[in-house]
């Protein structure tokens, strides 16, 4: 009775919240974004009731920064080398992994909070995309979306993998981020500080009526970013533009050396290419945990699952210097923060005679469209790296943001920790950029060192 009342609740809130174009998804229990509305079963997943609405105090508009809108709880659970197998069914490969490696290793596990929001456009976009989406040319080419997710409820890996490369982190941003690298013997080195500027054709209204005449040509998404650090990369810049359409319009990429002075196609800058932003250390397609074009990959909807998954990491990404997060061969336990979340589980396999360092990929994808993990096979089978991107929504803005991340290699002993803006500028929504910012000609120009 008392969950059938908390569930009552849940959907009052959410008509409230969402006017009549949601309510065909909430008649189904669904989010417009597909998320299952009611908690779970035990009451260690809450209902979603919206995000957060109400700012906490701190909050600091346009600073670039988020205040912590948890601040003072505690952890609920503490999993250890100890007593890890009693929740290894709710554990990636390397969370066991790292457990297994580390007798100091530990999650502190906190509340869960469904945090994050989106704006009504996004949500009734959402619903319209339901009804239109559809992937062509074998899975490559996405048509009948725009400005939502395209497929809230994906029927297949390939839809799932679509949703997470066109998951909505703004429209259009400026960040100033460091990634570090801390080698085997617990060294934290700089691999490199961006200062990057993202666009996304597909989520800015105004661009909606040229995006679908534009058809295959359409380019959804375009990142430019520029090396603050290490002096050996300053000056140096790359271009990206991402297209509906992979199966005939790869992506574009280019590359502005300041010590050659010119601009060059960089056609090799995707799959597994070592990513020169993270020293080498995960590849192209990586970033984000999964980045770029599917082709090479057959992707298996597994299902949903509840797991433990960074979340609400406001205090490691906004408070804490990296100093007090690089510790010997983990991120300190101290600064990331737990949650229980259901996620999208997919399975990617490579496809026979495709190339690839990596034989086998899974990935975890939070279901409210925040964050999730990655484990990544070799050849042999073997796990090989590790992958976790943590949920810290913007909630002024209602971005589920997710971009803070860390990586690591359990062949070699090093990890990453990457896109950290505690000690840069900041994050910055809904900016804008002259019509030529995304060309190839603005970064020869633009190049200075």
């Amino acid at each position: 009775m008392k969950r059938f009342s908390r569930l009552l609740k849940a959907l009052a809130v959410l008509a409230a919240v969402w006017a009549s174009p949601y309510t065909s998804a909430i008649e189904n229990g669904l989010t417009p974004f597909g998320a299952e509305i009611a908690g779970n079963k035990d009451g260690t997943i809450p209902a979603y009731t919206g995000g957060i609405k109400q700012f906490p105090t701190g909050f600091k508009a346009d600073s670039g920064k988020w205040a912590d809108p948890f601040t003072g709880e505690k952890p609920v659970l503490q999993i250890t080398a100890q007593n890890y197998q009693q929740y290894a069914d709710k554990l990636s490969a390397a969370s066991i992994e790292l457990f297994k490696r580390y007798p100091a290793y530990r999650m502190d596990v906190y509340p869960t909070h469904r945090s994050v929001s989106y704006p009504d456009w996004y949500l009734e976009n959402s619903e319209k995309n339901s009804e239109s989406a559809k992937l062509e040319k074998n899975g490559l080419y996405i048509t009948g979306a725009f400005g939502g997710k395209p497929f809230p409820v994906p029927k297949n890996g390939q839809e799932a993998l679509w949703d997470w490369e066109m998951h909505y982190v703004g429209t259009a941003q400026k960040n100033n981020v460091k990634t570090w690298l801390v080698d085997s013997s617990g060294t934290p080195i700089l691999a490199a500080q961006f200062k990057s500027s993202l666009l996304y054709p597909y989520f800015e209204p105004k661009y909606e009526a040229e995006f679908r005449k534009k058809g295959p040509l359409a380019i959804w998404y375009q990142v430019y970013n520029d090396y603050a650090a290490p002096a050996r990369l300053i000056g140096d810049t790359t271009l990206f533009w991402y297209f509906t359409d992979s199966a005939d319009h790869d992506q574009q990429s280019w590359q502005y050396n300041p010590g050659q002075r010119r601009v060059r196609v960089a056609p090799d800058l995707a799959y597994d290419t070592p990513n020169p932003g993270y020293s080498g250390a995960i590849t192209m397609d990586d970033i984000q945990l999964f980045y770029g074009k599917i082709d090479r990959w057959n992707a298996k909807l597994v299902g949903k699952k509840e797991m433990y998954i960074p979340y609400n990491d406001y205090k490691q990404q906004y408070e804490t210097p990296a100093s007090k997060i690089l510790t010997p061969h983990f991120v300190n336990p101290d600064y990331v923060r737990w949650e229980l979340h259901r996620v999208w589980v997919v399975e990617l396999t490579l496809k026979q005679g495709a190339r690839h360092i990596y034989s086998k990929k899974t990935l975890y994808f939070d279901e409210d469209g925040g964050g999730g993990m990655m484990d990544a096979y070799d050849q042999s089978g073997k796990l090989y790296r590790a992958g976790f991107q943590t949920t810290v929504p913007a909630y002024d803005y209602k971005v589920p943001y997710a971009m803070g991340n860390w990586f690591y290699d359990f062949n070699s002993g090093i990890y990453i920790f990457g896109s950290h803006p505690a000690e840069s500028p900041g994050i910055f929504f809904n900016v804008s950029f002259p019509n030529d910012y995304y060309t190839p000609e603005r970064m020869q120009s633009a190049g200075v060192r």
